[in-house]
């Protein structure tokens, strides 16, 4: 999961981040994150003279998802949260996006979906073929 326009501070630590992620959700979206759900955290590259998103990997799930039920009063307050979808599955929504007979393809709660013309919904997987997946 990415965190964007997080405030950056020259010296900060790991453990600052951690402090300063936590109390930010704590404060703007009212979820108690605890120090033992935080595999871990840190900032990721991007262009100069932007603040860079904070990445954070957590020990399960259920408190991800806790958090990004949380998505507009953080963006109220100038936060934005984000899945961090991986290479592969990327790869997996162009090639859906791609196809035919896929309107729409998306990413939620880790997994990724794809809406087919006939308007019905599928979850799909980085090893399926499309083909055999939608008949």
């Amino acid at each position: 999961m990415k965190i964007l326009n997080i405030q950056e501070n020259r010296d900060e630590s790991e453990e600052s981040l951690t402090k300063t992620v936590t109390s930010t959700l704590k404060t703007h979206a009212g979820v108690d994150l605890l120090l033992t759900d935080i595999v871990a955290i840190h900032r990721i590259p991007t262009t100069r003279g932007q603040t860079r998103p904070v990445l954070i990997k957590l020990k399960n799930n259920s408190a991800k998802s806790t958090i990004m039920r949380k998505r507009a009063p953080m963006k109220n307050n100038g936060y934005q949260l984000v899945d961090d979808v991986t290479k592969p599955n990327q790869g997996l929504i162009s090639r859906l996006h791609l196809h035919p007979d896929i309107s729409s393809a998306w990413y939620f709660n880790g997994s990724v979906y794809g809406q087919t013309v006939a308007d019905e919904r599928i979850k799909f997987d980085i090893y399926d073929n499309v083909n055999n997946v939608i008949e």
